[in-house]
């Protein structure tokens, strides 16, 4: 028999799945968001029930490097802020450039859910390691992905080029702990 928790612990992460989803496409200028953001949020999915659903992974093993993760996005949003990343984003994906309020609120609200998701590592709360799986999937891995592509698509600097790939190998070395580690199963 499934427990409560347990039930939770399935259930939370599509439940944050589709609110994610459905915020993306609501705010989202043109396609930018539904093209970079709403891809990783199955991806995201798939990893949490083929590492954290089943096997918590040991604070030690992901914490320091996922919180260093948290830091280098901070200097990356920085980059973007300062070169004008919103006024850019929505335009090259056929919408209208961001509302800097809104850019900057939701890349706020965004480290706050991946603050909850060291706290979800350091903790073992599965719900939580959802927002961090997103972040490591998207905010490490798939930014640097995307940074790249749209340099190429304005055949030049792209804000948040320089600091995207701080990330991409803090990213891949957290995908593969999180997919070694294999602790015992628990409840």
């Amino acid at each position: 028999m499934i427990s409560f928790k347990q039930r939770i612990d399935m259930i939370a992460p599509w439940v944050i799945a589709i609110v994610m989803i459905s915020l993306f496409c609501w705010l989202s200028e043109g396609w930018s968001l539904i093209v970079t953001f709403v891809p990783a949020v199955p991806v995201a999915v798939w990893l949490y029930f083929k590492t954290c659903y089943y096997t918590k992974p040991e604070p030690a093993a992901v914490l320091t490097l996922y919180l260093v993760g948290v830091g280098f996005q901070l200097l990356h949003f920085a980059e973007e802020h300062a070169f004008g990343f919103e006024k850019q984003f929505g335009v090259l994906f056929g919408g209208q450039p961001y509302n800097h309020n809104l850019f900057v609120t939701f890349n706020m609200a965004a480290y706050f859910m991946f603050i909850l998701g060291a706290i979800g590592f350091y903790k073992g709360i599965r719900p939580f390691m959802f927002f961090g799986l997103f972040f490591i999937v998207y905010g490490m891995i798939g930014n640097a992905v995307g940074h790249i592509g749209f340099c190429f698509a304005v055949g030049g600097y792209f804000p948040g080029i320089y600091t995207c790939f701080f990330n991409l190998f803090v990213g891949i070395v957290l995908i593969r702990k999180l997919f070694k580690y294999r602790p015992a199963l628990d409840t």
